[in-house]
């Protein structure tokens, strides 16, 4: 899945014609994007379109050291637009940096304080990604995605997501120990039986009777902060599709659910990984 989408791609790329030839290089350059040159009858409309295209074209856009360089041209077009530039009339300023941002934001990435940065930085997403190698990788990254997208967009979306990514991660666990359940196991009780399939106890604690205690409990409470907060979204509607104004729930509330989530199947999976490898 691309990091950097078509859509968002193509907006700035829209935006560049508003600019000069040079000042499309120096916003690449500065970044040391990489140029390849397309053959002289290569047009993608316009001079500037297809310059933009030559250093579009040499980018992998899977690859996020690539993808790097690419978002900090984007920030310091977005700088730009913020700050007030005598060249540009005010009110298209800010029309691009709103429409510009919207786009990013789709994509997982925020601009804040001067910054472009990825959303998803709240709580690390790659520690998860890499506790096994048992999840359905591309199941699985469809849930990071959509999560990491709807952060701030669609709270009620991150806090539903993060919950069935909890729920898929435990019935991993266990239908790999084949540990049998009930398809309408929820979370609380599925989290009990792979607290207790994997003897959650530290190997190294003396009082192993106490340490498991409060670490069933740590975890416990990890899975609480998810349920309640599932509870809560449920009250207010899943706020999918629905004015902001009607939805109660914010970015604060989403980020506190997948924070816990993360954190939560990351230990898990860990675990299982460490246990099974005995």
């Amino acid at each position: 899945m691309d990091i950097i989408s078509k859509k968002t791609r193509s907006e700035f790329k829209d935006f560049f014609v508003t600019t000069t030839l040079r000042e499309i290089s120096k916003y690449f350059d500065n970044h040391d994007v990489p140029y390849t040159e397309h053959p002289e009858n290569t047009d993608y409309g316009g001079q500037r379109r297809t310059l933009v295209e030559n250093y579009y074209t040499g980018i992998d856009w899977t690859n996020p050291n690539q993808c790097r360089k690419i978002l900090n041209v984007y920030e310091d077009i977005l700088i730009d637009l913020r700050d007030n530039r005598d060249s540009w009339n005010s009110d298209d300023r800010r029309k691009w940096l709103e429409n510009l941002t919207k786009f990013l934001l789709r994509d997982g990435f925020a601009f804040e304080n001067g910054k472009l940065s990825s959303v998803g930085q709240i709580v690390n997403f790659e520690d998860l990604q890499n506790a096994t190698d048992l999840l359905d990788k591309t199941h699985f990254q469809e849930y990071i995605e959509r999560i990491k997208k709807s952060i701030t967009e669609d709270p009620s979306l991150a806090i539903g997501s993060t919950k069935e990514l909890v729920e898929s991660t435990l019935k991993t666990i266990l239908n790999q120990m084949e540990i049998p359940f009930d398809k309408v196991d929820d979370v609380p009780k599925l989290l009990k039986s792979v607290q207790k399939a994997l003897e959650l106890v530290p190997d190294n604690v003396d009082d192993s009777k106490k340490g498991a205690e409060i670490i069933k409990i740590l975890l416990s409470n990890l899975g609480q902060v998810v349920i309640k907060l599932t509870e809560l979204r449920n009250l207010y509607g899943t706020g999918h599709g629905k004015e902001k104004a009607r939805n109660g729930l914010s970015d604060r509330h989403a980020k506190l659910a997948v924070g816990a989530g993360i954190t939560l199947s990351t230990f898990l999976l860990e675990t299982f990984e460490l246990r099974r490898n005995k």
